[in-house]
């Protein structure tokens, strides 16, 4: 059973693509830009988005993005998300949950056998996905939502209960302007990412595989710092702290100073890298 749709962008009025043409641009993405796609926790919005502009800048390719949006991104009360299983074993039950997913889609085809390749290699990295294939590896697509959107769309608009923002979605989106650009959103979330995965590899990974009893405490704090997209978020980007009680700013700095200042580097040379980088996409093609 496929989740509910609703329009915005008429995904039909898009010209399609010889397959070969999608699976040129899909292996480029996933090969050769350096996009973190083995951190599936969060940052969907940044990936799409720089994948969104690869299309367009590079491969002069029309598509939308798709948004799925989970029950608890569309009822106040509603706790039910997305989920994957979790590559990396960060989180609890090894079960990344998301309140929404965005990537690029892309119509190939001609006439009545148009079809819809959905790029996602957070998902799949050998090839693009069709739309009913993309929605199989998600869990609880079936009871959410979802629509299209044209590429310059970047993040969608939150509703208002009593003068207090909620997470709920209020059907708009709004575009990567230069407000959202001058802020280096884009390139912050890419960062992170990056930053997550070295300091997955070098400390948390091999605690994983020889963890001792000295160690257990190590182990869940490092995975509650860099395995959850919101906590590095708010560490690293916003310079605030987590939301509990292993990944407070205090707690963070005095007892793990040594890796979050490595951390911290890591970050920056990230953020200059994808900032050059998208600097040379967003420039006007001679």
């Amino acid at each position: 059973m496929s989740p509910s749709y609703f329009e915005n962008a008429n995904i039909n009025m898009l010209k399609a693509y010889d397959y070969s043409k999608v699976k040129e641009a899909f292996d480029y993405i996933t090969n050769i830009p350096g996009i973190q796609f083995d951190f599936p926790q969060g940052g969907c919005q940044q990936r799409a988005h720089i994948m969104s502009v690869i299309l367009s800048r590079m491969f002069n390719i029309e598509h939308c993005k798709i948004w799925l949006f989970s029950p608890a991104a569309l009822n106040l009360f509603d706790n039910r998300t997305l989920s994957i299983a979790d590559p990396n074993g960060l989180t609890e039950n090894n079960s990344i949950e998301w309140n929404f997913h965005v990537v690029p889609v892309i119509r190939t085809g001609t006439g009545n056998t148009a079809e819809l390749m959905v790029t996602d290699p957070s998902l799949q990295k050998l090839k693009a996905s069709t739309l009913n294939e993309w929605f199989l590896k998600i869990n609880n697509s079936n009871m959410s939502k979802y629509t299209f959107v044209l590429p310059d769309k970047y993040f969608f608009n939150c509703s208002y209960i009593d003068n207090s923002l909620t997470s709920v979605f209020d059907g708009s989106f709004f575009d990567f302007d230069e407000l959202v650009k001058d802020d280096f959103t884009m390139e912050k979330g890419l960062a992170l990412n990056d930053m997550s995965m070295n300091i997955y590899h070098k400390y948390i990974q091999p605690l994983q595989k020889h963890v001792n009893t000295n160690e257990i405490q190590k182990l869940e704090d490092l995975t509650a710092i860099f395995g959850n997209a919101t906590a590095i978020d708010l560490l690293f980007s916003q310079n605030r702290s987590g939301n509990t009680i292993n990944t407070m700013h205090r707690y963070v700095l005095t007892n793990y100073g040594d890796i979050i200042k490595e951390a911290r580097t890591l970050f920056y040379e990230r953020l200059v890298y994808w900032t050059n980088y998208t600097n040379e996409l967003f420039m006007d093609k001679a």
